[in-house]
């Protein structure tokens, strides 16, 4: 069932796609929809390279100062999701690019990824665990082994 709503909601964003691009071909010149496209295909692919850059540099920086880079790490990856939305050509693809770098759309996606990011570091770090007590077996704090190892070389070289 979730498979049948994914492709009416694919489906459904293809309609809707087309049919803003024949109305705005109809209304402005086909002329003029195909720089519209061209310009935020542009405008994209610069998002890109520039982001990129800036992005890189930053996390560099932030990592030489021995700061975690997480908030400049998520801010890129919403800069790249925008520039690949206007270099898919299309309106919608455009206005959801724009709502993506508005202040309302960066509140909304921390808000959807800090929820997510809470709820698998309570996963994730629920107990502390060693390898020894995640294997089934109960920790044995306290408990010190002393043990040696000597590496013998097999006269055969064959598996036993």
């Amino acid at each position: 069932m979730p498979f049948i709503a994914f492709l009416f909601a694919v489906f459904l964003f293809i309609y809707v796609e087309l049919s803003l691009l024949v109305w705005v071909g109809s209304h402005l010149g086909i002329l003029m929809l195909i720089l519209l496209l061209i310009g935020s295909s542009l405008l994209g692919i610069t998002l890109i390279r520039v982001r990129g850059w800036y992005s890189l540099t930053r996390v560099k920086q932030q990592l030489t100062q021995g700061q975690l880079s997480t908030d400049a790490l998520f801010g890129s990856l919403r800069w790249l999701v925008a520039g690949i939305l206007f270099v898919i050509p299309g309106f919608v693809t455009d206005i959801l690019a724009c709502v993506l770098l508005s202040p309302l759309g960066r509140y909304l996606l921390n808000l959807f990824i800090g929820s997510r990011l809470i709820a698998f570091r309570q996963k994730l770090f629920k107990t502390h665990r060693t390898f020894y007590s995640s294997q089934g077996n109960p920790s044995r704090e306290g408990e010190i082994f002393e043990a040696e190892f000597e590496k013998e070389a097999d006269e055969n070289k064959r598996l036993k």
